[in-house]
């Protein structure tokens, strides 16, 4: 096979390698806390749905595209589909790469994209994660594409692809708070690259697509606002109390575990391997941008540094309100980056080294994210409940953390004990403040915490069941009623 069949080959298979890959994580039936939050947000109905968002901190742009899907493919408790979702917009990315991504640039950049967004270690965790993510990922790269290509474009620019352009953006400022920071950052960006080149018959359209896109998202900014004052109230004592301590700026090495590897399970040396990837591919990049004068991945890498340190300057000193995973949209702009980068070097001992170290980076995520979704005992906390609980026994959660167990039966009655936020969507029949909750129950009642203690006055308990699910621990005890 020449060359240019094996390229041509490599370029129509890295998508296929992406479904499969990723579709390996996506058809288990496992969520963890904040899937299985999504989880029971689209399973009650639309105005509780976006009631509860109202008073959290997202929108529900995502969660109302999910819904739809969700029930497109039967709904119940087989989330798979929740999961599937997620990969569909993952690999909808890998194709812009492959068809956009060729257009703009030439096949190579194009393969080079496409081979480093598969082997990122964070596309691993992320692309079938079941939250907004790789929804986000697919908006903000096409419409850093379109960015792109209009600004290519002779004259003012083709409508149909200004059009476009605001659709995309549209949605992007919709799926996550920070993306929509992030997104107005690349706006700018484009304002000032329009004004440098002098391109003044393009701010019509331009101009045209911001409206379009602040008229969208004005219904929501008023409830932005209002997240971002209950959010301040609820973390206000922590950064009181953090003021002064070394640990009340979120180091760029915590943001690096979601940006390199995973900020639950990180592997250290995969997360140093990738920022040091990063280093040097952006050193050739760098050359790349300064020899063909094109800066549009300079403007996706500075609008994700910008709202970095946006997020951080919040935690530091207005609310806890930024995580590495959210810049995770602009990863288009890396993947570019990379790409770039290694067009640029010619060193071919160089080359390889770099893609040995990719691959060695994936393997190892791929293998940790692999062995969570098919290692988890939930199958025998899911037999225990079949076998053991029946009609009128309650199960107690000592947290939000074991309540999210709920969304596997929503048919068996759970309570919390202490108090569950008005933003939680995980429904329960009753919050335990005093005994006299639970004098109406008939049944056995089953603890899920890390010990009942707290009933220690009125039951005796034993332990039932201890199993691992994804990142947490359960044990569950059965509580006895003593004899007064």
């Amino acid at each position: 096979m020449n060359k240019e069949r094996c390229l041509n080959l490599i370029w129509h298979m890295v998508p296929v390698a992406g479904l499969v890959l990723w579709g390996a994580l996506a058809v288990t039936n496992l969520l963890w806390y904040d899937e299985a939050y999504s989880a029971a947000l689209i399973s009650g109905s639309v105005r509780q749905l976006i009631s509860t968002t109202a008073n959290d901190v997202h929108s529900p742009f995502y969660y109302l595209l999910l819904k739809g899907f969700y029930h497109l493919c039967g709904g119940g408790t087989n989330y798979w589909s929740l999961k599937i979702f997620s990969l569909l917009f993952a690999v909808g990315y890998l194709l812009l790469g492959k068809y956009w991504v060729r257009r703009l640039y030439d096949r190579t950049t194009s393969i080079y994209f496409m081979i480093f967004s598969l082997l990122m270690p964070i596309l691993a965790v992320q692309a079938t994660n079941v939250r907004m993510y790789s929804c986000g990922l697919f908006f903000l790269t096409a419409t850093g594409l379109c960015m792109i290509e209009l600004f290519r474009q002779e004259e003012g620019g083709s409508l149909k692809m200004w059009i476009l352009f605001a659709v995309c953006s549209a949605c992007s400022v919709y799926c996550h708070t920070f993306q929509m920071i992030e997104t107005l950052i690349l706006y700018a960006f484009f304002f000032g690259a329009i004004l440098y080149r002098k391109q003044y018959a393009k701010l019509k359209g331009f101009f045209a697509a911001g409206i379009f896109v602040a008229l969208v998202y004005l219904p929501w900014l008023r409830i932005t606002y209002h997240q971002m004052q209950l959010r301040m109230d609820q973390t206000a004592g922590d950064i009181v109390a953090s003021a002064g301590s070394p640990d009340r700026l979120n180091a760029l090495i915590n943001y690096s575990k979601e940006w390199f590897s995973a900020g639950e399970t990180p592997i250290p040396l995969v997360m140093y391997l990738g920022m040091g990837l990063t280093v040097l591919l952006g050193y050739f990049a760098v050359d790349y941008i300064r020899q063909q004068k094109s800066y549009a991945v300079a403007m996706g890498m500075g609008a994700m540094a910008l709202t970095t340190i946006i997020g951080t300057y919040l935690n530091c000193y207005v609310a806890s309100c930024f995580m590495g995973r959210y810049v995770f949209a602009g990863f288009g702009a890396l993947a570019l980056l990379y790409a770039l980068g290694m067009k640029q070097m010619k060193c071919k001992p160089l080359k390889a080294a770099v893609w040995l170290i990719a691959l060695y980076c994936f393997v190892m995520q791929y293998k940790s994210e692999l062995y969570m979704e098919y290692h988890s005992e939930l199958g025998n906390f899911e037999r225990f409940v079949e076998e053991n609980v029946r009609e009128g026994d309650l199960i107690m959660a000592d947290s939000p953390y074991t309540l999210m167990l709920r969304v596997y039966h929503p048919d068996t009655e759970y309570m919390i004990y202490g108090h569950l936020d008005e933003w939680m969507p995980f429904e329960v029949e009753g919050v335990f403040t005093a005994w006299e909750n639970l004098e109406e129950v008939t049944g056995d009642i089953w603890f899920i915490g890390k010990s009942p203690d707290v009933f220690k006055d009125r039951y005796d308990y034993k332990e039932a069941l201890k199993f691992h699910h994804m990142y947490y621990d359960f044990e569950m005890y059965r509580l006895i009623p003593k004899e007064f």
